[in-house]
């Protein structure tokens, strides 16, 4: 699936060219007396007749030099001026069979215009007709003006319409006396009314919106015709138009293409496209019986045939614009031409030409050597012809397309021929071509590609990419739209050391389900010696209301089938691959779940199963503002993995068996802003029904019950600080955790699910200090905690820094140890250190470490030092150590000295440099290397990463085995990516969000 077909949806819609009996644009009309006697008498071929009143509004002759003499029936104009509600209501003209057809003339001063020095103007409006072949009829009649940008500061002004030279009425504005060959007007504010500042007469060419003020007119009486002229308005004060075009090239700025001004481009692109505020005419009827205006500076007609038009020719219909300087209306054969700088609008597009050419029969418009841009979807292209067909298909000869800045073709789809279908919502391209620096890099003599958000069969984009152990891989995924609710894309992908790789992906949704199969076959791997494969499924549902469902199964063929051959599938990559089943019931105050939950191990120890799990918990809080009630029941059966390569080695880990555990708590809550005080009970109980083949002595039933008291108490301490960049308060908290658990022994109880808490500073304050529930330690202490933290006036926390021990007042059994602990004889822990200091918004420092309580040696630091300051920029480092921790152990795999620093950075306005190191400091060893250099451009990135890593450290933490690889990765804006950017995951684990955006530019 193409995805630029989609983007043509918009331009599908809205470039529907002029058709004057069923689709031609109208424009808001604004011009000199003579163009509307001269239409309206070259089209008809008649003489106008009033509706039923022998009186004549207008009285014309043809005079022998072609010109015509006409007077004006002052009294009936303002009987027609004092019954606005008849201004609207359409006059007979005669056509040429003689029968009547409507028409109306409108000459009237508007009592809401916005007076201006200007000849009157009048619009001519072609009626829409029926599908028959027959003449368009063309009356006359004023369209709601177009809105013009008011300069800022001015007072409001209501809409202009066409002003009238006529004798002052009560009902007129101006008084229009005539001067030698001019004509002398002035506004007179009508009865009731203020006086009103002028405005503008004529809008000229449309760009002149975005660039200057109204335009003005200046015209003078020649003979028995107007001879006018246009002359510049005032432009509108510090318009954001008139600002830009100081930096635009006009030829990128007659395309609405506007630069940014220095520093505020947000990505790549210096510029961006801005469509001008225009308020077109609104019409609710459908589109063919919309009346079409017409309207221009001056005009020639012979009589019964064509009638030229020159000058500012405007057109409108609903929300349809079309301007030019010359035109060409034919009514006996039905054709209409514009020409010289034709430009089409509509909400959204802009499309230019040298000539319109419009079939009034058939509806078919055809537009010469055209350029069309589409604004939101940052879009443009061009045409020697782009035809809208009375269908409404429409074809381009000769066209392109492409997503680059005005002036930039770095690439584009050129096709000999593009036809688009909005019926099928599809197009099709011949002999098209994908021309990077116009140089053709890709063919194709037949493309179908889709022209909207209706999905659609094809291929997608292909990637590419190199390696050390598999050589070239190439992809090539194929889309199947199958139905409304499911669809499926298969990729086969070519690996040149090991062979061909088929995935695919398949997708059904009904109503409350979505569903997801991934599968994968490679036979006979070329490198393994043996055929190779994976399965995935993953569900999420619900069915009924409070009812949720889980579906995450993966298993592959082999233990390294990620290691070797990776996917492009969406599916888990872990060590133990999920084969989970879950059922959810929600409720306010309590949730039941039930599961199943395997593993495939394919490295490390395989790990417990649950099969099933039915877990009870709920609670409410706050009752009567201080009681806190919660409670948890858990049933599980644990099974293992005993006897595959990945089993356990030592026996007591070979247990397996049903676990029963219940978890009821009290507890109530005395805060204040000051302070706190919460005293809990906690009942805590495990039984167990085991089962061991290797040792039957660690079979057979046991409990593990304890009763668990605590009072948690903590004084919360204020005070101003002033410091040299503002006002603070600091805080004082000093805490204090009493902590009494009666455990049983549970040194012959296996931990299913179980696993100490690491010591940090708030673990230190944990129940159980243990995770799941199969341990608490058994435990008589005090843990005493202080903190401090330093706030701005906002509420934010600058700093934070704290530290904490625990003092035991008996010894805790082996194997329920307190974080921390080693032997359990310990009277007191060593001392957990806290820091998070944001130095700024962007810079962020964060510690967490151990003190050794005796020599006060820091035995384990973890640093980490992030700076964010945007999207573009970041720095990390993280340097974890625990050598010193384990000094007496140095086997002890959890003992590691690792320094890990990574980067993303723009090195100019267009490149980008990113890279990550991480290194084994203890074993001297490399874990990963990773550079890579971005360019990016309005339209287009290219990234070149190479990398190292390691694959494999075997069971020997001493032995590693890596590979290398590079990567390169094509962007193009609006069709999406082509190759590999293998190894810039890190920079989504960093920051947390999607950091290869490949939309944003």
């Amino acid at each position: 699936m193409v995805r630029y077909g989609t983007r043509l949806e918009s331009w599908r819609e809205t470039s529907h060219r002029p058709q004057l009996d069923s689709d031609l644009m109208p424009f808001d009309t604004r011009a000199a007396f003579k163009l509307t006697l001269a239409v309206a008498a070259a089209i008809s071929a008649q003489t106008l007749h009033a509706q039923e009143n022998p009186e004549r509004l207008w009285s014309c002759n043809l005079t022998p030099s072609g010109e015509w003499d006409c007077e004006v029936n002052e009294s009936l104009m303002q009987q027609q001026a004092q019954q606005n509600e008849l201004s609207s209501q359409p006059r007979q003209i005669p056509s040429s069979d003689g029968s009547q057809q409507q028409s109306e003339q409108t000459r009237t001063a508007s009592q809401d215009s916005v007076p201006t020095s200007k000849p009157a103007d009048e619009t001519v409006a072609v009626e829409p007709v029926s599908p028959a072949p027959a003449a368009a009829v063309i009356t006359t009649a004023a369209p709601a003006p177009i809105a013009w940008p008011e300069p800022a500061g001015s007072q409001p002004t209501q809409t202009a319409t066409p002003a009238t030279a006529s004798a002052p009425s009560a009902q007129n504005d101006w008084n229009c006396v005539a001067s030698g060959d001019s004509w002398d007007c002035n506004q007179q504010p009508a009865p009731g009314r203020a006086p009103q500042v002028a405005g503008t007469a004529v809008l000229g060419r449309e760009q002149q919106v975005a660039v200057a003020g109204k335009p003005e007119w200046n015209c003078d009486a020649s003979g028995n015709s107007w001879d006018c002229k246009e002359v510049p308005g005032a432009a509108p004060a510090a318009t954001s138009f008139a600002s830009l075009s100081t930096r635009t090239p006009a030829s990128a700025a007659a395309l609405d293409w506007y630069a940014y001004a220095p520093g505020e481009a947000p990505g790549a692109c210096r510029g961006r496209y801005v469509e001008p505020d225009f308020v077109y005419l609104e019409d609710d009827r459908p589109l063919d019986q919309q009346p079409i205006y017409i309207n221009a500076l001056s005009s020639t007609t012979e009589i019964g045939g064509v009638t030229r038009l020159d000058g500012g020719i405007q057109l409108q219909r609903g929300g349809r614009l079309i301007t030019s300087t010359h035109g060409e209306l034919d009514q006996q054969a039905q054709y209409a031409r514009l020409f010289g700088e034709v430009r089409y609008r509509e909400k959204g597009l802009l499309l230019t030409s040298e000539q319109a050419d419009a079939n009034l029969l058939s509806g078919d418009t055809r537009f010469h050597n055209a350029q069309y841009v589409m604004h939101e979807e940052h879009m443009r292209g061009q045409a020697g012809l782009i035809t809208r067909f009375g269908d409404s298909r429409i074809g381009l000869e000769e066209g392109s397309i492409t997503y680059c800045e005005p002036g930039s073709n770095a690439w584009q789809i050129a096709a000999n021929s593009i036809e688009i279908n909005p019926e099928t919502g599809r197009g099709v391209a011949r002999h098209a071509t994908l021309d990077v620096a116009g140089i053709p890099v890709l063919y194709t003599p037949y493309l179908s590609f889709p022209i909207d958000e209706r999905r659609q069969s094809g291929f997608l984009y292909p990637s590419i990419s190199y390696s050390e152990s598999d050589g070239v891989d190439i992809s090539v995924p194929y889309y199947f739209n199958l139905a409304e609710n499911f669809d499926d894309t298969l990729t086969p992908r070519l690996i040149s050391e090991r062979g061909l790789l088929l995935e695919n992906e398949f997708r059904y949704m009904n109503r409350w389900s979505h569903n997801v199969l991934s599968t994968a076959w490679l036979a006979d791997d070329s490198q393994y010696d043996d055929s190779r494969w994976l399965l995935g499924l993953e569900h999420q549902g619900s069915p009924m209301e409070r009812l949720y469902t889980r579906i995450d199964y993966t298993r592959v063929s082999d233990d390294d089938y990620f290691e070797d051959l990776g996917t492009s599938l969406d599916i888990q990559r872990h060590d133990h691959l999920d084969q989970l089943l879950e059922l959810r019931y929600l409720q306010p105050d309590w949730n039941l779940t039930l599961r199943t939950q395997g593993y495939q191990t394919i490295d490390g120890t395989s790990p417990y199963e649950r099969v099933p799990q039915l877990l009870l918990n709920g609670g409410r809080n706050r009752i009567g503002g201080l009681l806190d009630v919660s409670y948890s029941a858990e049933y599980t059966r644990f099974e293992r993995d005993l006897t595959g390569t990945y089993a356990p080695v030592d026996d007591a880990d070979a247990t397996i068996g049903d676990r029963i555990h219940l978890r009821p708590r009290l507890g109530l809550a005395f805060e204040r802003p000051w302070g706190y005080l919460r005293p809990s009970a906690m009942l805590w109980h495990t039984q167990y029904d085991l089962d061991n083949d290797r040792d039957a002595d660690l079979g057979g039933s046991q409990t593990v019950s304890a009763n668990v008291l605590s009072i948690d108490s903590g004084l919360i301490l204020e005070r101003s600080l002033e410091l040299a960049d503002g006002q603070y308060t600091q805080t004082l908290e000093p805490r204090l955790l009493l902590l009494h658990a009666d455990a049983d022994d549970q040194s012959e109880t296996p931990a299913f699910d179980s696993s100490q808490l690491d010591f940090t500073y708030y673990n230190l304050f944990h129940e159980t200090g243990w995770s799941g529930n199969d341990r608490v330690a058994d435990t008589s202490q005090a843990t005493l905690g202080l903190s401090s933290a330093i706030y701005s006036e906002q509420g934010r926390e600058k700093l934070r820094v704290g530290i904490a021990q625990a003092y035991y007042f008996q010894d805790r059994q082996a194997p329920a140890l307190r974080p921390g602990d080693v032997t359990g004889t310990e009277s007191s822990s060593n001392l957990a250190t806290l820091l998070n200091w944001n130095l700024t918004p962007s810079l962020r420092l964060t510690h967490n470490g151990e003190i050794d309580r005796d020599g006060f040696e820091v035995l384990e630091h973890n640093y980490k030092l992030s700076f964010l300051p945007d999207d573009k920029r970041l720095l990390y480092v993280n340097y974890r150590d625990n050598i010193d921790k384990y000094s007496d152990a140095p086997t002890d795999p959890r003992a590691h000295q690792q320094l890990d620093i990574a980067f993303r950075w723009p090195l100019g306005d267009s490149w980008t440099g990113y890279g990550r190191w991480q290194q084994d400091l203890d074993n001297s060893e490399n874990l990963e290397t990773l550079l890579g250099v971005e360019y990016s451009s309005c339209c287009w990135k290219v990234r070149l990463t190479g990398r190292s890593w390691v694959v494999d450290p075997s069971n020997n933490i001493n032995e590693f085995e890596t590979d290398n690889g590079i990567f390169l990765q094509f962007v193009l804006r609006g069709l999406g990516t082509f190759g590999q950017g293998q190894g810039r995951e890190f920079l989504e684990e960093l920051t947390g969000y999607d950091e290869d955006d490949n939309g944003a530019f």
